[in-house]
């Protein structure tokens, strides 16, 4: 059974303090209940004799006693038992209560995840209406980072025609004369370099990388370098400098963490919350819960006071601004519930300041 976890778990301790005692006196009781059985047995023997009964009551003079205390010790073991029961059955619900905390504790940064994708599924249904024009501007810059990737592979593997393709591809398809004239330079730089040189400028590139947090990005610019270079010690080394990188970055976060804590500011608090949510194991999320659940609570309160000041000052757009934050935000709790009854009102009284 598992340790028990949470607010019940002195209950365990004091359960288990009760039964050793009640199994002291039982056991006590019990040594007692089977000497006096075997007195009593000796002692009828004696009187029957010193009295002179007859030998068929002596029978059973000596079996009176002895079946009595037998009965005694039969009970006082039943009572061992429920209490051993007892324990085991308050032990149960401590595990069951334990378990349920954690469960919780493990269930907040699921939340937050679906949270995260909820927001990205809405702005994937915003995309599906725009035109392919539209979506090819909107996701230019990663479209020119994949193909100059891209590109360095092929100078690193000597295939200048295919990087002279992804070129042109950037200078006629969208347009960025300057980038491709850019892109030139970097290949015939490559014709020129050492091996050596060049892996020192691919691995220079994957510290940029590093430097700006993209984890995922690095590691399959990683596996990209292994593969290239297959006999290169730095490029070998590559996966545990990002993981190094990865956790000295983590270490930082929640220090910066601990500091605005300190400090009250709740806005840097929760900015760094979620930037630690990437991060944080599910143990190390449970031991930052408490302080975490503080941090949202004073946000709340904060935007509390803010959209009731902005209401009382008649600043109708301003409150409006805030309330979808509360809701947004915070949408299962009391307050966001009673922002939404009140925004109509307050989107009427903005029209009517308008009109």
């Amino acid at each position: 059974m598992p340790d028990q976890v949470g607010r019940f778990q002195w209950v365990g301790k004091l359960a288990l303090a009760v039964l050793v005692g009640t199994l002291s006196v039982l056991a006590l009781v019990l040594i007692l209940t089977v000497a006096a059985g075997v007195q009593l047995a000796v002692n009828a023997a004696f009187w029957a004799k010193a009295m002179q009964i007859p030998d068929p009551l002596v029978g059973v003079l000596q079996w009176v006693g002895p079946v009595e205390c037998a009965i005694l010790a039969l009970v006082e073991l039943v009572l061992a038992g429920w209490a051993v029961m007892g324990y085991g059955l308050i032990r149960m619900l401590g595990s069951i209560e334990g378990t349920s905390t954690n469960l919780a504790n493990r269930m907040a940064p699921v939340e937050t995840l679906l949270e995260d994708q909820g927001a990205s599924l809405k702005k994937l249904s915003e995309l599906a209406g725009l035109s392919d024009q539209a979506k090819s501007l909107i996701y230019r810059d990663r479209e020119i980072e994949a193909i100059r990737e891209a590109i360095q592979d092929d100078v690193i593997k000597r295939d200048y025609v295919s990087a002279e393709i992804l070129i042109q591809s950037v200078e006629k398809r969208l347009g960025y004369a300057d980038e491709a004239a850019r892109l030139r330079k970097d290949v015939e730089a490559g014709k020129k370099a050492t091996m050596d040189e060049t892996i020192d400028d691919a691995i220079a590139r994957l510290d940029e990388i590093i430097h700006h947090h993209d984890w995922a990005r690095a590691a399959r610019a990683a596996q990209r370098l292994a593969k290239l270079f297959p006999n290169s010690p730095k490029a070998a080394a590559m996966p545990q400098r990002i993981e190094a990188a990865k956790t000295e970055h983590k270490r930082s976060l929640l220090q910066s963490y601990g500091e605005v804590v300190r400090k009250n500011d709740v806005d840097q608090s929760i900015a760094l919350l979620k930037e630690l949510d990437r991060y944080l194991t599910p143990q190390e999320a449970a031991a930052l819960a408490e302080s975490a659940r503080g941090v949202f609570r004073a946000k709340l309160h904060n935007l509390g006071v803010e959209f009731a000041i902005r209401v009382t000052d008649q600043q109708w757009a301003a409150a409006i601004a805030t309330g979808q934050e509360i809701v947004a935000e915070f949408p299962n709790t009391r307050m966001a519930h009673e922002v939404r009854e009140k925004m109509e009102l307050l989107r009427a009284r903005a029209a009517a300041v308008k009109a």
